[in-house]
């Protein structure tokens, strides 16, 4: 299943680990493509957010966020389940969650870069 993982600065109220933070991946969420529809799964500051964005009819979700100053990854949803002794629960714990990805990263900025290949 194709998806998006979208990674920014712009949260409500200052992220309370922003200061260790790099600028410009203070939180990430991610949207999948599902019967034809783009379904953002946002973990939002402890209360997962789940809500249909856009047809996928020729739109450029993944450009729409990029013009919006958000550093985009366009990947694929796995078919493996992450297997690790626990998962923090944060962004970057649901967004590894639902790609199934394996990765030690526990920062946004680690998830793009394991994401990017880096």
């Amino acid at each position: 299943m194709k998806a998006i993982v979208v990674f920014h600065s712009q949260v409500e109220r200052a992220h309370p680990l922003a200061r260790f933070l790099k600028p410009g991946f203070w939180h990430c969420f991610v949207v999948v493509c599902s019967d034809d529809l783009w379904i953002l799964i946002d973990g939002h500051m402890g209360v997962p957010v789940v809500k249909y964005v856009a047809k996928d009819d020729g739109f450029d979700l993944a450009e729409f966020y990029r013009k919006q100053g958000c550093a985009v990854v366009e990947t694929e949803q796995r078919d493996t389940c992450p297997t690790a002794p626990l998962v923090w629960r944060s962004c970057v714990g649901l967004v590894k969650s639902v790609l199934g990805v394996r990765t030690w990263a526990i920062t946004p900025y680690g998830l793009y870069r394991h994401l990017e290949g880096k």
